[in-house]
């Protein structure tokens, strides 16, 4: 997978995209995409398109994991702007008119910037208009005096109103005086401002730059019980399924939970493991080699110091003990 990697679909033609910056492409980010692209390492991640509705839409936890691996995080156009407004104050760098309108708080409504379109084999070809191009293209249009303040007025009304999967220029200039409708109609098909595919267009040279520059500092950060779950089922799931079979499956997760409980209570105390130390290569948060190595030396610290814990806590002579007696290893007499 290259340096960067570009979430794309309806608001730019992928051919046109590929002029822009060397990048790997790939489909309408939805949940666990982001996850997933950083098992790659990139420098840059461009979040253009997104999934929403029926598909889960990319989570804020693996955006904020990308930040946090020491990835540029570049956001625009559509699920990026929205994205990139929402995690702005954390180091994601919106580009272009419509993140900074979101940014700014002159736009509040996710559906600004939503259209209908089609699949991955028709190349994602719009179907409908989204509301930030009609705003753009009345916008010019007026400027021009290719339209009234009036008609202007009544196209954005109507924009507005309609359904994002019903919003066409042929819908929309319906409003109109019959006279007025087909010579607007061909206007805006051969003149309409498409802003998402400006404002992507800026995003992917943005990325191309940033390429060049090193890695943000790498920082640690928290996930939920819930997101690490879901992460699990979504990288490991068949593993998974294979390790429940298992006869042992109950004591290995025993063992496991046993480390991580004490990996959480080092980490409770003010306990560090400096990465250097780390028996592993070290790059981002989420690396899950580094995850599994800082857990084994946090228990170590904690099975090395009972007695920072526990007052007068157990002695490693009565820790031997007790395991032979459970394990039965203890010698009978």
């Amino acid at each position: 997978m290259s340096d960067v990697v570009v979430f794309l679909g309806p608001t730019l033609p992928l051919a046109e995209a590929k002029r822009l910056v060397r990048a790997t492409f790939l489909p309408p980010a939805r949940q666990g995409d982001v996850f997933r692209a950083l098992s790659s390492r990139p420098g840059v991640i461009v979040l253009i398109d997104g999934v929403f509705e029926a598909v889960p839409s990319v989570w804020h936890h693996e955006l904020r994991a990308a930040l946090a691996s020491g990835v540029h995080l570049v956001g625009a156009s559509s699920m990026g702007a929205l994205r990139a407004a929402e995690l702005y104050s954390e180091g994601m760098l919106p580009v272009g008119r419509i993140a900074g309108d979101y940014v700014a708080g002159r736009r509040s409504d996710d559906a600004d910037v939503v259209l209908l379109h089609g699949d991955a084999e028709s190349g994602y070809r719009p179907l409908t208009v989204p509301l930030v191009n009609v705003e753009a293209s009345v916008a010019a249009a007026k400027a021009r005096r290719v339209v009234s303040a009036g008609e202007a007025r009544t196209l954005l009304a109507e924009a507005r109103s309609t359904f994002f999967k019903r919003r066409t220029w042929r819908a929309l200039v319906g409003r109109l005086p019959a006279p007025r409708r087909a010579g607007l109609l061909a206007w805006l098909k051969a003149n309409a401002v498409d802003q998402k595919a400006l404002d992507a267009r800026q995003a992917l040279r943005v990325a191309a730059r940033l390429s060049k520059r090193k890695p943000r500092p790498v920082r640690a950060i928290p996930l939920s019980s819930f997101v690490r779950r879901t992460r699990l089922e979504d990288a490991h799931g068949n593993t998974l399924a294979w390790l429940k079979t298992l006869p042992d499956a109950d004591a290995l997760a025993k063992q496991g939970l046993r480390r991580l409980l004490l990996a959480s209570f080092a980490r409770a105390a003010g306990l560090t493991v400096p990465r250097a130390a780390l028996e592993v290569r070290v790059h981002g948060a989420v690396d899950e080699a580094v995850a599994d190595a800082e857990v084994e030396a946090l228990e170590a610290l904690v099975l090395s110091a009972p007695e920072r814990f526990v007052g007068d806590g157990p002695s490693w002579e009565e820790g031997l003990v007790l395991e032979a007696r459970l394990s039965g290893r203890w010698p009978r007499r």
